[in-house]
């Protein structure tokens, strides 16, 4: 199992420490289901409420207005760049990008608050707590059994989540696309932390993925014009505030 996860740096908490008087109202999304308002003025009142009692939380993603119109002007900044440099690209590689465009035009991206909201480490961790207030959203997803395989590669979709299974033992018989990293795949799981996973002959290493999470192949560095050096890793930022299914 993999033995290291990267916080992305800038992506602190939000959770404002304001008097506890102003109680704080959180949305709650789940799949099919009315988004019912829970009011709570810490974390450990809203994580231990009794209708939430079998959420996975693990996967579960905060938010606050503020911090999703953030994050979706990321999300638009990604799209214009990636629509710049395919207007300057050729043949398979503008084929490529625009494979990776649509792919991030259809994620749902909210403000993530990275914090964990397990209630055993909100209850019992030093700084596990954090008081709660104004608005926030929440979403829950059923536990899921699948990884999803996304990026330069022409098929994205979920495969099956195998125990024990290597991040190249999904990518068997996955064709990738022009410009495409054959080296490195980044993963990210579904509390938001990433890791990058070594899959080429030369640099192979046994990297495990969580249910749940997103491989996600990127760009060569090579392959990226110089003025859009930072893409992928603006690309990774969004998948850590996607969410969830």
């Amino acid at each position: 199992m993999k033995s290291h996860r990267n916080w992305l740096s800038g992506a602190g908490l939000y959770l404002l420490s304001l008097p506890a008087f102003c109680v704080s109202v959180v949305a709650v999304h789940q799949p099919g289901k009315t988004a019912p308002l829970i009011h709570a003025d810490t974390l450990s009142q809203l994580v231990t409420q009794p209708q939430l009692a079998h959420a996975w939380w693990n996967g579960a993603v905060i938010a606050t207005p503020a911090a999703t119109l953030r994050a979706q002007q990321a999300q638009q900044q990604v799209l214009a760049a990636l629509s710049a440099w395919q207007c300057r690209a050729d043949g398979r590689q503008a084929d490529a990008i625009r494979a990776v465009t649509a792919q991030i035009r259809s994620l749902r991206i909210a403000g993530r608050q990275f914090v964990s909201l397990d209630p055993d480490v909100v209850r019992t961790r030093d700084r596990g707590d954090r008081p709660l207030a104004g608005r926030y959203d929440l979403w829950l997803s059923p536990e899921p059994h699948t990884v999803t395989l996304m990026g330069a590669v022409a098929a994205p979709t979920k495969l099956a989540w195998r125990p024990g299974a290597s991040i190249d033992d999904y990518l068997q018989g996955q064709q990738r696309l022009a410009g495409a990293d054959q080296n490195n795949v980044t993963v990210i799981d579904p509390d938001g932390s990433t890791v990058i996973a070594p899959v080429a002959y030369w640099n192979a290493r046994h990297t495990e993925a969580e249910p749940g999470a997103v491989l996600w192949v990127g760009f060569a560095p090579r392959a990226v014009p110089d003025d859009f050096s930072g893409l992928n890793e603006q690309i990774v930022a969004l998948l850590t505030r996607r969410i969830p299914d």
